[in-house]
């Protein structure tokens, strides 16, 4: 799926989210992990692009496009082979997983640490609420894997969730298709609708 309808999924999650649990997510930083798998791995090839167009005078229709070519020939150039394998590393259930539960430790380790300094009651009372809090802004980086599933085919960039242990894939339906961005892009706009009737509605009953 394009970057813009990962950020914007994301946004609409996480303050759906937002309207029921008590616990807040901060819906900024889950919207940066939800569009870094792609930040990630088209980035170098976006700034080859440039410096091709504004360094070496290459006419933009003149550029090798990765979209408009066949998997075999996209292959002979070294940066989207590059491309590629970031773009694994990214949308990789096995990378994603090693880290969310990584960062999950560090936490851990890091408030029982601080614990021991700690002078008040106030401050005990917060790590000992904080402990075990997972960093839940990182799923916005799960989801955007979730969605790329079922929305990249075999011809572009399919997604090897299980990357590195296998290259399982699933040959869904394009996101470049015009009847598939009319649909997402129309059920974005529904969302986004009802989001903002049900905030509106709790609004007015006085619930916080």
């Amino acid at each position: 799926m394009d970057t813009l309808s990962h950020g914007l999924w994301v946004t609409a999650l996480a303050r759906g989210v937002n309207l029921k649990s008590p616990h807040k997510i901060k819906v900024r930083w889950m919207v940066l992990w939800g569009v870094l798998p792609d930040l990630f791995s088209f980035s170098p090839a976006v700034a080859w692009m440039l410096w091709q167009m504004f360094y070496k005078g290459v006419e933009f229709s003149h550029i090798p496009r990765p979209e408009i070519m066949p998997p075999e020939v996209r292959n002979t150039f070294l940066i989207f082979r590059f491309t590629e394998t970031l773009y694994h590393m990214s949308h990789s259930f096995i990378i994603f997983f090693t880290l969310f539960f990584l960062v999950w430790a560090i936490r851990w380790y890091t408030c029982a640490y601080l614990q021991k300094s700690v002078t008040t009651l106030l401050e005990h009372s917060h790590q000992q609420s904080t402990r075990h809090t997972p960093y839940w802004e990182i799923t916005g980086w799960f989801i955007h894997i979730l969605i790329d599933i079922p929305s990249h085919s075999e011809v572009f960039y399919p997604t090897l969730f299980l990357w590195p242990l296998s290259d399982v894939r699933f040959d869904g339906v394009s996101w470049g298709n015009k009847q598939f961005m009319i649909t997402n892009y129309s059920c974005l706009l529904m969302v986004f609708i009802l989001l903002s009737v049900f905030r509106r509605v709790k609004l007015r009953r006085g619930v916080k």
